[in-house]
């Protein structure tokens, strides 16, 4: 299984870094509704930064 994922993250690291992105945002709204009943919009835009910085490094690992 490992292996598939590994194969996965060389065939489509935009993927990854979309599905990583979305895997977690999705983990840290839930705590954050669950613990406070709050969704905090602000946080989406924390994480499409990161997420955009991301897939920036990522094109500059597969230029080089």
């Amino acid at each position: 299984m490992f292996n598939k994922y590994k194969e996965f993250i060389e065939k489509r690291p935009y993927a990854h870094v979309i599905l990583i992105m979305v895997f977690t945002s999705f983990i840290g709204i839930s705590i954050e509704y669950i613990v406070n009943k709050n969704f905090i919009g602000a946080g989406l835009y924390s994480a499409l930064r990161i997420a955009l910085i991301e897939i920036l490094r990522v094109r500059r690992k597969k230029v080089n």
